[in-house]
């Protein structure tokens, strides 16, 4: 008797097939695409080109944040064919640069072999499958990008504001001691009282404002900070996206609303038995 669950598991492998087929060339692409940035930045100008050389730096710092997943043991138990895809792909988009995606990459590779009996590089997939799931990618990728540039104009645009208050902050603390220093040599003891009264308002004004003003210096990179936790600890990009969104408008810590079971919701890649688990037996000598 045929075991029910073979057919399951091998609709799943073929998905996984898929899934990291397609990653693996959209992580190409955009690898390639970040390169032709950077020499088009060069090109145009030098702070341009310092400016994008920065981003790059914060998302290689991402990616490794996201791939420190993929050595734990845990993550492969619960992780879904997507996010598999997923760090697959970030891994492909980097190795070439970093060290620790190469490092990724191949235990991606490992496990899918292990664990799936899928070596990526048999191929294997149906090609118009791939070529639709490319092409989501891509869109996704570009969607990403969208995001991350109105992101960076939000940041730019706190950080002016933020700016502008610290600077109207250091003002009032001016006045405000002016104020005072005029009040001590005020014979008018009415008058003495109102400049005191009069400087401590502006004191208090000032630390009010700075307060404001430092407060959305943090704002950015705690949410920054916040999101690439969150996808290092396997939590779907969408997901953080729309938090950290939520965490905008309301001013409420991102993890708040992003239950920590999220993840489980998802179905598991599982295990492959049947036909994958014969290649798995005629593979001896690799570990989980």
């Amino acid at each position: 008797m045929v075991d029910e669950t073979d057919g399951i598991d091998e609709a799943i492998e073929g998905q996984l097939r898929i899934l990291v087929t397609a990653a693996g060339q959209v992580g190409e692409r955009i690898a390639r695409q970040r390169e032709e940035s950077l020499r088009r930045a060069q090109a145009h100008s030098e702070q341009e080109a310092r400016e994008l050389a920065s981003r790059r730096a914060a998302e290689q710092r991402a990616a490794r944040a996201e791939l420190a997943a993929v050595h734990l043991n845990g993550w492969w138990d619960r992780a879904t064919p997507d996010q598999i895809g997923r760090s697959y792909q970030v891994a492909r988009a980097w190795a070439e640069h970093d060290p620790e995606a190469s490092r990724a990459e191949r235990r991606v590779r490992d496990e899918l072999r292990s664990r799936y009996g899928i070596d990526i590089e048999d191929g294997g997939s149906d090609p118009e499958a791939v070529r639709q799931r490319i092409r989501l990618e891509l869109d996704r990728a570009d969607r990403d990008r969208v995001s991350s540039e109105a992101e960076r104009a939000r940041a730019a645009a706190e950080n002016a504001e933020a700016q502008r208050l610290l600077t109207q902050a250091d003002q009032e603390d001016q006045r405000a001691q002016e104020t005072r220093a005029a009040a001590e040599h005020e014979p008018d003891p009415e008058e003495r009282a109102r400049a005191q009264a009069e400087a401590e308002q502006r004191e208090a004004a000032g630390d009010r404002t700075r307060h404001d003003g430092r407060a959305l210096y943090d704002s950015a990179e705690r949410r920054a900070g916040t999101a690439r936790e969150m996808e290092a600890r396997g939590i779907d990009r969408e997901a953080v996206a729309t938090r950290m969104r939520a965490d905008v408008s309301q001013a409420k810590p991102a993890t708040e609303a992003v239950a920590a079971g999220s993840v489980g919701r998802s179905p598991k890649a599982r295990k492959i038995r049947g036909r994958a688990a014969q290649r798995q037996v005629q593979r001896p000598g690799l570990s989980r």
